[in-house]
């Protein structure tokens, strides 16, 4: 299965080259496997001071990553099969966006409550 990631930018430097991918994974992948591959392989840019956030979205947000973090948190079921987060079309897209410097913890208890935190 082919599975579209992309990313923000942390800085007018990063802007340089495009962040997209296509990543071929099992179809049968969980969500958790998936992410946890995109981490390992250093997709996401890291930022001095060590305190970037972000927050993985697909149809909806999906979990809160956090460089700080050892493990991202989930919002939803990370062991569901990552087909599951398909779109209509049957591509699975993930998007990474920078949150910034922001509180982790709060950015994800103001996703788990429905809102959208401030960036």
């Amino acid at each position: 299965m082919r599975v579209r990631v992309d990313r923000s930018s942390v800085a007018m430097g990063d802007d340089a080259l495009p962040h997209a991918e296509t990543l071929d994974v099992p179809p049968g992948a969980s969500l958790a496997e998936v992410v946890d591959g995109i981490v390992a392989g250093h997709f996401l840019a890291t930022i001095a001071g060590g305190r970037a956030t972000w927050v993985l979205v697909a149809d909806r947000p999906l979990a809160v990553l956090a460089q700080q973090w050892d493990e991202p948190r989930y919002l939803v079921d990370a062991a569901r099969p990552i087909g599951s987060f398909a779109a209509a079309d049957g591509e699975v897209s993930l998007l990474f966006r920078y949150w910034k410097q922001r509180d982790p913890a709060h950015v994800f208890a103001e996703l788990a409550a429905g809102r959208t935190p401030a960036r």
